[in-house]
């Protein structure tokens, strides 16, 4: 059994633990907030430039399973928000291990440490580019044009992100976001509508980066949502149980050190009426 000193040693650390979250949830809903502006207002952004070349890079149902794929991960650099980080490594390691199984190649890059920290032990042979300190600034189109830059680099059949798409502050699914490869817009009869000025083809890729930046800009700020999201409720829950915590501790150390002064006053009691 705890002495009234252990008790005492342990409530002094579930209080201090208790004020950490607490200060933990406020950090991360203030920056909830101005990262829900920030992802609201660019979602139009990402949508109208997806609309306007869904229907030729996007793939169908039907179609067969590329044989070379690139795979962008969004995960988080810091943790303590939930599981959103430990769900799309599970995403990722299925999305290798059915490739492996049908014979197919997949080239992943991985940004923020949480990702690649996670798939280490089973799969790091698998990890082509790890990206880490990515938010520690504000996130930019300029950040999410180098990202797509250097996804582009990768020649593959398709591409593909996944992320952590925001619904609201307590739900948020991992979504895979699939595009085909710029070589389809060169087919016969794509966007054969539309006058070009200059190379039709160059104008056409240059158009296919554009929309893989745009849409990698929004994901990102997708996922940045969800993990503020997700932290302040995790530090909402370990408010709770801390609290919770406390007051059963408070209980035993008041109990425990009630008994020890009747303990004290019955011995004192006692040697008084012995003499």
């Amino acid at each position: 059994m705890p002495s009234v000193k252990d008790l005492g040693k342990r409530l002094k650390s579930v209080t201090s633990t208790s004020k950490i979250t607490k200060a933990m949830k406020m950090v991360a809903a203030s920056k909830l907030r101005q990262a829900e502006v920030n992802m609201k207002a660019a979602r139009p952004f990402a949508s109208s430039m997806h609309g306007f070349l869904s229907e030729h890079i996007t793939p169908a149902e039907d179609d067969a399973k590329p044989v070379s794929q690139t795979l962008l991960a969004l995960s988080s650099d810091k943790g303590l928000c939930g599981g959103i980080n430990s769900r799309v490594v599970k995403q990722v390691k299925i999305a290798l291990d059915s490739a492996t199984a049908e014979d197919r190649s997949i080239e992943l890059l991985l940004v923020g440490s949480k990702a690649r920290d996670g798939l280490m032990r089973s799969h790091s042979k698998r990890i082509g580019v790890s990206f880490d300190e990515t938010y520690r600034g504000p996130v930019t189109f300029s950040l999410a044009s180098f990202l797509a830059e250097e996804m582009l680099a990768k020649p593959a059949d398709s591409y593909s992100i996944l992320y952590n798409k925001f619904k609201s502050v307590i739900s948020f699914d991992v979504t895979p976001l699939n595009f085909k490869s710029p070589e389809v817009l060169g087919g016969s009869g794509v966007m054969d509508d539309y006058e070009f000025e200059g190379n039709k083809e160059e104008v056409l890729n240059d158009m296919y980066q554009f929309n893989i930046a745009c849409n990698l800009y929004g994901c990102i700020l997708e996922n940045v949502t969800s993990e503020q999201a997700s932290r302040m409720t995790a530090m909402d829950s370990a408010s709770t149980n801390a609290s919770e915590m406390i007051a059963k501790l408070q209980l035993q150390y008041n109990r425990l050190r009630q008994a020890k002064i009747t303990t004290e006053l019955t011995e004192i009691v006692a040697g008084a009426e012995s003499v």
